[in-house]
């Protein structure tokens, strides 16, 4: 005997346990008892075949309440189960524009990428890569080098373009738009804004927000001068995601923060906010071309299939 288990809670369905282990005990009662084999997933003899016996001691089904008034009202801020069904349809319709917005959005980040030719300083690259490599502890890891190299080649070529962009429609970040930037991405790390703040602060890199806003900006007003369609030939709604160039700022916001005085920022996930990032001072020589089209895979709508709960059951396992 390798291993002994007891008193296991295992939902059939949820995959929690061994493989093989839904096929074997989904038509067993409590007390009885059934063997099967299957892979081990851990200790010393992980990947090894064993063969598993399983007593079944309990058998529990879980029971949804009805999908009715009553429920909508404890389960919502709704009165009618009618009313929470259309908020949830909505929810879903709404999702699926944002998805396919999105999706829309980087096809076409990727058709100007392909249309302008953008040199990549090398050094620069292996420096950024080195040191999120360093940050990681993977040094070593050649595969992830790579992977980490060409993601960075791509995320400074769409930097530059932007920058044109930016440069060429005179985009400028208001006090108000950096603010509530500021407000996103602190809450995108878990921290108060204030703590969020003062870390950018120590790290010098307010700036390099202020370059983020701004080529967020260039590439809504860029998107707000193309049609995308989906696979079907039907337009994208880019409404979440297009601005109007020349766009004044917030009324009441008399501040404005120049983008070109911050340095671009790389946009590494999972990153320390400290996180130096790579100067913006260099800009693309070549402009950045006006798509027609940009094909985005269409995102279609499906409403959620009502499902029953699968059986619980208590088991014994010994392998």
């Amino acid at each position: 005997e390798i291993d002994r288990a007891e008193g296991v809670s295992y939902e059939i369905g949820s995959g929690e346990l061994l493989e093989g282990i839904d096929e074997a005990i989904e038509s067993l009662t409590a007390d009885e008892e059934t063997t099967f084999r299957s892979k081990l997933v851990g200790g010393e003899h992980a990947g090894e075949e064993a063969e598993v016996a399983v007593t079944i001691k309990a058998v529990k089904e879980r029971e949804l309440p009805d999908a009715d008034d009553d429920f909508a009202q404890m389960a919502s801020e709704f009165d009618t189960i009618a009313e929470l069904r259309e908020s949830l349809s909505e929810r879903v319709s709404q999702q699926a524009v944002f998805t396919q917005g999105s999706a829309a959005r980087d096809k076409f980040i990727e058709a100007l990428l392909e249309a302008v030719e953008i040199p990549v300083p090398p050094q620069l690259i292996e420096d950024e890569v080195h040191q999120h490599l360093e940050g990681e502890n993977r040094l070593e890891d050649d595969e992830h080098r790579a992977e980490v190299t060409e993601a960075s080649e791509k995320q400074f070529r769409t930097q530059m373009v932007l920058d044109k962009i930016a440069e060429e429609a005179n985009v400028q970040v208001s006090q108000d738009e950096l603010t509530q930037y500021l407000i996103q991405s602190a809450a995108q790390y878990n921290m108060a804004p204030q703590d969020f703040v003062n870390a950018l602060q120590q790290g010098n890199q307010l700036p390099a927000l202020v370059g983020e806003v701004a080529r967020n900006k260039a590439l809504a007003i860029a998107l707000g001068k193309v049609k995308v369609v989906d696979t079907a030939g039907k337009t994208v709604d880019l409404t979440g995601f297009v601005a109007v160039e020349g766009e004044e700022p917030v009324e009441g916001d008399d501040e404005t923060v120049e983008a070109d005085e911050a340095p671009a920022a790389d946009e590494a996930p999972a990153k320390a906010p400290a996180k130096k990032r790579a100067p913006a001072k260099k800009k693309a020589d070549a402009e950045a071309p006006a798509a027609d089209e940009a094909p985005a895979d269409e995102a279609p709508v499906k409403a959620p299939a009502k499902k029953r709960a699968p059986a619980k059951k208590k088991a014994d396992a010994a392998e």
